[in-house]
């Protein structure tokens, strides 16, 4: 009889304890914030107070935050949300930003050409088309930035793109658009006094 009663009580003892468990770690699960969302906020904080350094500090341990988590094990995907590429690609955005009012053009350059790499602003399969169209839009911002940037910067705009700059006399390559030389006739969704 004495057996049984152990047995019982150990169970009931594991039950407990495996319970407590699944709470505190379902507590966990829900009030879970990444790192890369907390130093992509901390770095938006930053630019606002117009302290550069720190947003650009956060801004970089945020998309470094998004590396290490996409290339984490299968266990870490299997139990937390997956890092968000949405906001690594305005991550990369908010620190070309940074840079440029800091009149670090290069690495600006290549900030905004990180952030298209990440979201290019098409391609969009099996996401909702709202989230699809708000995407394309952030994607339109960084395009027209860099446009504009290319246009106040001839310079930076050479060697960029297919054309890899003007094409020379007798070189066959016929009238190509280099980034920079006519971004449009009709403005995007950034505002020209930002850059």
């Amino acid at each position: 009889m004495r057996k049984k009663n152990s047995r019982r009580t150990y169970w009931m003892v594991a039950a407990l304890v495996a319970g407590i468990l699944f709470t505190g770690f379902g507590v966990h699960l829900a009030t879970y914030t990444s790192t890369q969302t907390q130093y992509y906020n901390l770095g938006l904080a930053a630019y606002e107070q117009e302290n550069l350094q720190l947003a650009n500090a956060a801004f970089d341990r945020s998309i470094q935050a998004y590396k290490q988590e996409s290339r984490a094990g299968w266990m870490h995907r299997f139990l937390y949300p997956e890092p968000s590429r949405e906001m690594a690609a305005l991550a990369y955005f908010h620190k070309a930003k940074v840079l440029l009012r800091a009149r670090q053009v290069e690495p600006a350059v290549e900030a905004f050409k990180e952030s298209l790499r990440l979201n290019a602003g098409n391609g969009y399969k099996g996401i909702p088309l709202s989230d699809a169209q708000r995407l394309e839009a952030q994607a339109e911002v960084v395009k027209y930035d860099l446009e504009l940037l290319f246009k106040n910067q001839p310079q930076q705009g050479q060697g960029q793109g297919k054309g890899k700059g003007k094409p020379q006399p007798g070189d066959g390559k016929g009238n190509q658009q280099v980034p920079g030389d006519q971004p449009g006739s009709q403005p995007g969704k950034g505002k020209p006094d930002d850059i």
